[in-house]
């Protein structure tokens, strides 16, 4: 399994429409200072920049014989004889990973004579989600998120104990508004996303979802 970063990927993409922009500060033109630029490729902030840097990396993995996923856009598969690969697209980040280490460095080295690439090697620290290498393979954990998740709920320092969820008792909402509400929306968003490796947590998780008014 490798791990990837794509140096200015949003400036790898080709625009579907003309752009004109302001000069920016310290490259003025001081011949011409109320001149326009015109956009040739897209660029980080610009709307359409994060779609035109996918059509580019999309359209070049399917010319290196890759398929994309039907129940997911950002997965990608080459299968040659025995051995596979898949290629995870997160914005400018990439995992690929597969049973043969011979096809993945070829693939890797046609990827990086096309786009500015650094190998950040095994994948440690991946959208929150952190790898750890066992003998019979990976372990998907959370810990990091889920100190970073207690230390801004103001909970780091809380006792935990364990709190078996009532499913058949009525909850019961408070008498008055929570005083930060979009505090509280944030933490219950998040938590949402740390029943990927904790789906026993999604029943408590939904319950708090039913009250983010």
């Amino acid at each position: 399994m490798r791990q990837l970063d794509v140096h200015n990927a949003f400036l790898n993409g080709h625009l579907a429409e003309t752009v004109y922009m302001k000069q920016p500060p310290g490259y003025e033109d001081p011949v011409h200072p109320d001149h326009m630029c015109h956009l040739q490729r897209s660029l980080y902030g610009l709307k359409q920049a994060p779609r035109t840097w996918f059509k580019r990396l999309h359209d070049f993995l399917l010319l290196a014989g890759f398929s994309s996923s039907k129940t997911d856009v950002s997965l990608f598969h080459y299968t040659s004889g025995t051995s596979r690969v898949f290629l995870l697209v997160y914005v400018d980040d990439i995992i690929m990973m597969g049973n043969d280490a011979v096809l993945i460095n070829t693939l890797l080295q046609r990827l990086a004579s096309t786009f500015k690439i650094r190998d950040l090697g095994k994948p440690g620290f991946f959208l929150g989600i952190e790898t750890i290498s066992t003998d019979k393979g990976f372990i998907l954990s959370q810990r990091r998120y889920m100190t970073d998740l207690l230390s801004r709920a103001g909970m780091l320092d809380c006792k935990s104990l364990t709190t078996p969820a009532s499913v058949t008792t009525s909850v019961i909402t408070a008498t008055s508004a929570y005083e930060n509400p979009t505090h509280y929306r944030r933490i219950v968003g998040a938590l949402q996303y740390l029943t990927i490796t904790r789906p026993d947590l999604s029943y408590s998780v939904n319950r708090l979802c039913q009250f983010m008014h």
